[in-house]
């Protein structure tokens, strides 16, 4: 009996002295995911070149203020210097405009302004390297490259029908989002018979989710949501707009805007 006890003292004795394992240490380390969207007027900051992310990444190592550390982050303030780190190490880093959240926790999403700022820097840490030069091989592995530009091409005669209907869906949803917000979402879906003129989020979306049982759910994004010079896409879920690099990596989404030569 004495000599389990002494046995057990023994090892509680070796668990409070021992290091702590390494574990924590390990699940703390990540790399971060890099996106990109354009939800047009949604988009804040006039979808300038800019970052959103996560909440729960606001504030930590991998995304901080510039005026605080690392190893003592800070979050950062919309509309200011954000110091954005792809991973573990501090050559991961670099700085960019915060404008919020939105992406699932780990994502870095930005705009196509962005990605048009930045790559083709040299400097650049390798994530944001390698994300553009996957955005360029998609470009050219869909054919975009070599695909009619319909914001470009507006007079080519496979551009005609496409930019019509793209144009008359906005000019009738644009006075119908002025509304909403002139008198707010609650007032204005209280007015609607129809539910599929109800909006949410902003007067932006559909208030119904599309999306049958087993699939994703999500909200369209109505055509007077894109600003002057983009068009929404054929499933709602982004703004197509004259940049090559977005339109190839949402590809379904705009390719009725560029269309095969």
């Amino acid at each position: 009996m004495v000599r389990h006890l002494l046995a057990a003292f023994a090892l509680l004795a070796f668990l409070m002295t021992a290091p702590a394992p390494s574990l924590a240490v390990a699940s703390a380390q990540k790399t971060m995911k890099l996106t990109i969207y354009n939800d047009g007027l949604s988009c804040p900051g006039g979808c300038d070149a800019h970052v959103v992310l996560n909440p729960a990444d606001n504030g930590t190592r991998y995304a901080f203020r510039p005026d605080s550390a690392r190893n003592a982050p800070k979050k950062c303030l919309k509309g200011q210097s954000c110091q954005i780190c792809f991973g573990e190490a501090d050559g991961s880093c670099m700085t960019a405009l915060y404008r919020g959240g939105g992406p699932p926790v780990g994502t870095f999403d930005f705009t196509p302004a962005f990605y048009k700022a930045e790559c083709g820097k040299p400097a650049n840490p390798e994530a944001l390297r390698l994300q553009c030069k996957a955005l360029d091989q998609t470009v050219s592995q869909r054919g975009y490259d070599k695909r009619i530009n319909c914001f470009l091409q507006v007079d080519h005669p496979k551009c005609q029908d496409v930019l019509q209907k793209a144009r008359a869906a906005q000019a009738v949803d644009t006075p119908k989002r002025a509304q909403c917000l002139a008198i707010g979402e609650a007032a204005y879906n209280k007015k609607q018979t129809d539910p599929k003129e109800r909006r949410a989020l902003d007067c932006n979306y559909t208030e119904l989710s599309l999306g049958g049982s087993g699939t994703k759910h999500w909200r369209r994004l109505l055509p007077g949501a894109c600003p002057a010079g983009a068009f929404v896409g054929q499933d709602g879920l982004d703004c197509c707009t004259v940049d090559v690099r977005y339109a190839a990596h949402v590809h379904r989404e705009c390719a009725l805007l560029y269309p095969a030569p």
